[in-house]
């Protein structure tokens, strides 16, 4: 009974045991590899940027004052012995007039010699005189030596014109006068200039400075309308270093322009001349170690 009973728990424990087998073949082997554990990735180290991969290499911040030097904008000349003018009388500009500072006519131009149509004046001459300046400008480096500069200026100075007032019976005594004034004329002046420092003309710490530039300029009037334009500029100049970042510069800027003139119809082209002296203030956008290696390259 006993030998039977122990027979029959045979299958049983037969099933136990192959089901514990075959749990334990679908079970993954455990490898070398996988009982070394994996290192986290190292951190990429940080480019070093040089002197060439930045695009702008520093500021500057330069004021200066200086003279403006004025020009003619209007030179008529002598009206021949055979030619006619005609007198006129109302408020409107005529082909013999000259326009005065207050917006009408000057009335020496209208004035005749008694039974002659010869003026009393004649040969208008219009000028601005000169005057202070003051102006600034912001610098943006490209590089060591080129720089486009952001400028400003504002100049002061007095219309005049003037005319020669005729002997009627001698030539010889025709003196020319001052027949009109302006005294609140004044400039103003904006525009982008190319810079170039010539490091390699330096004369005893003495940089040249080369550039052209354009722009827009303003010749205001107390009461006449404004005459605007676009210029041309020419500047040659001379910077000295006071250490790092303080520099000295003289300049000369050669303005060209195109000045409508009332009398004429039409504009002549007008060169104003400026001359300055100032200071810039360098403003260094590069890391110190960066300048340090391109100034140990360069010598500058």
């Amino acid at each position: 009974m006993k030998f039977s009973t122990a027979l029959s728990l045979i299958p049983g424990l037969l099933m136990l045991v192959g089901g514990s087998v075959a749990a334990a073949q679908d079970q993954p082997a455990a490898s070398a590899a996988d009982s070394v554990k994996t290192p986290a990735p190292a951190e990429a180290a940080p480019v070093q940027l040089e002197y060439d991969d930045y695009k702008v290499k520093g500021y500057t911040l330069s004021v200066f004052g200086g003279n403006f030097s004025g020009a003619t904008y209007l030179d008529l000349p002598m009206v021949g012995d055979r030619t006619v003018v005609e007198q006129t009388f109302t408020d409107e500009l005529g082909p013999a007039d000259v326009l005065g500072y207050d917006g009408h006519p000057l009335p020496q131009a209208r004035q005749f010699f008694a039974g002659t149509t010869l003026r009393v004046y004649d040969a208008a001459q219009k000028e601005i005189k000169s005057g202070p300046a003051y102006g600034g400008r912001i610098g943006i480096y490209i590089s060591d030596s080129f720089h486009l500069d952001l400028q400003g200026t504002y100049a002061s100075g007095k219309a005049v014109t003037t005319m020669v007032k005729v002997d009627q019976f001698d030539a010889s005594k025709n003196v020319r006068v001052q027949v009109d004034e302006d005294d609140g004329f004044a400039v103003y002046k904006g525009g982008l200039g190319l810079m170039y420092d010539a490091y390699p003309a330096t004369i005893f710490g003495v940089v040249p400075r080369l550039g052209f530039g354009l722009g827009g300029i303003i010749n205001r009037y107390s009461i006449l309308p404004d005459k605007t334009s676009l210029y041309l500029e020419g500047s040659l100049g001379l910077a000295y270093g006071l250490g790092d970042r303080l520099k000295v510069i003289a300049q000369a800027d050669v303005t060209n322009f195109a000045f409508d003139v009332d009398e004429l119809g039409h504009s002549n082209m007008v060169n104003y001349a400026t001359l300055s002296l100032g200071v810039s203030w360098f403003i260094d956008v590069l890391p110190d170690d960066v300048r340090a290696a391109h100034r140990a390259r360069s010598g500058h």
